[in-house]
């Protein structure tokens, strides 16, 4: 039993031996993942430094620089990073359909002829600093979209997908870059532009600077400004983002391409670097509009760009200046004066945050008035933003300011603040003769600017009347309106005399009208509590108004009320009457004040209020809703007389 048992386990450790032997003879599944082309050649696509493309005899070499490919070969130029990158993405996975060795096909009677691989038309050359690896490309498969490859030992032939011969035949253009300035946008610090001056400019050629500063840009040459940064922001947007249009031969005409004594050189300063790019003459094969020739300096690739960008740049010393020249004024104003000659608009602001007006002439200062914010505001606003249309002079001699009007400015701003600033003095004139021109200057700077005259003048008035607040009267809270009269003074007659009993109240006795008249009467009741003007005509009072045109017109209608005003012990009693003309335009009808001494325009509420009681103004019937009616014919056009036939003329008239 024991021999018995004793052979069962002889037979069982032969059996396990002999399988322990067969299956370490098998290559295991790492063993033939690691035999895979895309195995045997991952250390060195991975570490790559350098890919050599070679196809009919022409090479393509591509060198890694950092983070970025360098073309070495046919030209110097930086490489396309994402087709280079689609290389090393196929090659490192590379998946083999099927693989066979070279001594396989000698058996069988084939050669490498057969497979495209004797004298291959595209090889690939992988090469890092201690390695390299080369792949010859064969012809395709008779089946399916693979090609031949002889690994780098050439003892292997293997089947795989023809996408990495996509990659590789891209062709020389798709692996070259179309960008031009590398340096990201966020470093750049500098910009310079030099080009050739024109026939009318000075004979040296302009160079323009303009640096980065902690609070935006600014020129350096050819004069010391401001330099407005969304502008200079957007032109190095521009010109990093300007791409090549057409890669020319190294060998060509100097003198046509016109690089060597070039018309511009366009700089971006970096982080301790600097590109420069230099512009030649336009490639005039191209037709309208054609590209300028273009070369980076140190780089012997000649190629083209656009020639707008470049074109714009010719005026980059003005059209990159800050136009907005009054745009850091401090906002601690306390104080304003607008004059002109003599005559003089003061604004002063209160300790409760208002401004108060004032008028001074020859005859003195005329009495002060509260401001309106909203007007003060928009002074503000227009200030802050007063843009200079072109810059007229750099740097004025006396005789520049003479010849501008300066001698005898049409406006003159002065700027007072609340705190350590010095006082600031904005001018603006045009020479006497010139009726199309205004130009401005302040005394923190040297320019004289060109700025649109009918806006300008018409954004700083001098006129105190303008600033003055549109609220010509308040009633104190506890006032009380006993007595609401409108009179007819043409006629002598009163339109309505609305006087309510104390123990109804306006409102009881409103609704008793109909709804056109309640709604105009309330708007009436609102004005004599809080009346308001759209604008001020004159400062004074007379018996009549007088148009521009001199037209007299006189006072057509009286506003009054009868008010109670709450006092100590007793109650007083007070009138207050408005007076207007008739109704001159929709929005035009002029009325005055003589207890507050001042003429003005009704605003389009209260205008319209009127219109309902007075209703002066006649409207065509398509605005009034009534029938239209038809249009008399015209008589016809009697026919003309017969011309009267002429004598011939005879032969003596006509030798005369």
């Amino acid at each position: 039993m024991r021999i018995k048992f004793t052979l069962i386990l002889l037979v069982l450790n032969a059996i396990a031996f002999g399988a322990i032997l067969f299956l370490g003879r098998q290559p295991s599944g790492s063993d033939q993942k690691d035999s895979s082309l895309a195995a045997i050649i991952s250390k060195e696509v991975i570490e790559a430094d350098r890919l050599v493309i070679t196809e009919l005899q022409s090479s393509t070499v591509l060198e890694r620089d950092g983070t970025n490919w360098i073309m070495r070969e046919p030209m110097q130029w930086t490489a396309n990073f994402f087709a280079v990158n689609r290389i090393i993405n196929q090659l490192q996975f590379l998946e083999e359909q099927a693989v066979f060795s070279v001594d396989e096909i000698t058996r069988t009677g084939q050669s490498l002829a057969d497979y495209g691989l004797d004298e291959p038309g595209l090889t690939l050359e992988i090469a890092n600093e201690s390695h390299s690896v080369n792949l010859a490309i064969g012809s395709q498969t008779e089946i399916g979209q693979n090609v031949y490859i002889l690994g780098p030992q050439q003892e292997k032939i293997y089947v795989v997908s023809s996408e990495l011969i996509d990659s590789l035949v891209v062709g020389q253009d798709e692996l070259k870059s179309r960008q031009i300035f590398d340096i990201p946008v966020f470093e750049v610090d500098a910009l310079s532009v030099q080009h050739r001056s024109t026939a009318e400019e000075a004979s040296a050629d302009l160079k323009v600077h303009i640096r980065r500063t902690k609070t935006g840009w600014i020129f350096e040459a050819p004069l010391s400004a401001e330099a407005d940064p969304s502008l200079v922001s957007n032109t190095i947007n521009s010109l990093t983002s300007i791409q090549v249009e057409e890669f020319k031969p190294v060998a060509g005409d100097p003198l046509l391409r016109g690089l060597e004594s070039p018309s511009m050189r366009v700089t971006l300063n970096g982080n301790k670097r600097y590109q420069t790019l230099l512009i030649g003459n336009p490639d005039l094969s191209k037709g309208e509009n054609p590209p300028y020739y273009a070369q980076l300096e140190g780089s012997p690739t000649v190629f083209t760009v656009p020639s707008a960008p470049f074109d714009e740049l010719r005026q980059a010393q003005q059209s990159l200046r800050e136009r907005n020249f009054m745009g850091d004024t401090p906002a601690t104003i306390s104080a304003i004066n607008i004059s002109e000659g003599n005559d003089e608009v003061r604004l002063r602001k209160l300790e409760t945050g208002g401004w108060q007006v004032t008028r001074k002439t020859t005859e003195g200062d005329v009495k002060p008035h509260r401001a309106s914010d909203e007007e003060m505001v928009n002074f503000m606003r227009d200030l802050a933003n007063l843009r200079a249309t072109g810059f007229a002079v750099d740097a004025p001699t006396p005789a520049d300011l003479n010849s501008k009007g300066f001698t005898s400015p049409r406006r003159k701003i002065t700027l007072s603040f609340d705190d350590a600033t010095q006082p600031l003095t904005l001018e603006f004139a045009h020479p006497t003769e010139d009726n199309e021109n205004l130009y401005a200057r302040t005394d923190r700077s040297e320019y004289i600017y060109k700025v649109d005259r009918r806006t300008t003048l018409q954004k700083f008035p001098l006129n105190d009347l303008h600033y003055r607040t549109k609220t010509l009267n308040t009633l104190p809270e506890a006032a009380k309106i006993t007595r609401l009269k409108l009179e007819d003074l043409d006629s002598g007659t009163t339109i309505f005399n609305y006087a309510p009993k104390e123990s109804e109240g306006w409102e009881t006795m409103l609704e008793q009208l109909e709804v056109e008249e309640y709604k105009a009467l309330r708007v009436l009741l609102q004005s004599i509590r809080e009346f308001v003007v759209s604008r001020y005509l004159t400062d004074g009072y007379s018996e009549s108004y007088v148009r521009a045109n001199g037209e007299i017109l006189p006072w057509s209608y009286r506003l009054s009320a009868e008010i109670l005003l709450p006092g100590g012990d007793t109650d007083k009693t007070e009138t207050r009457s408005y007076v207007f003309t008739k109704r001159l335009l929709a929005n035009s009808q002029p009325g005055a004040s003589k207890r507050d001494k001042v003429t003005f325009n009704n605003t389009t509420e209260l205008i319209e209020a009127l219109g309902t009681f007075t209703n002066q103004l006649d409207f065509p019937e398509e605005v009034s809703g009534k029938d239209v009616p038809s249009p008399e014919p015209l008589p016809p056009v009697p026919n003309p007389e017969p011309v009267a036939p002429q004598p011939e003329p005879t032969e003596e008239a006509t030798t005369e």
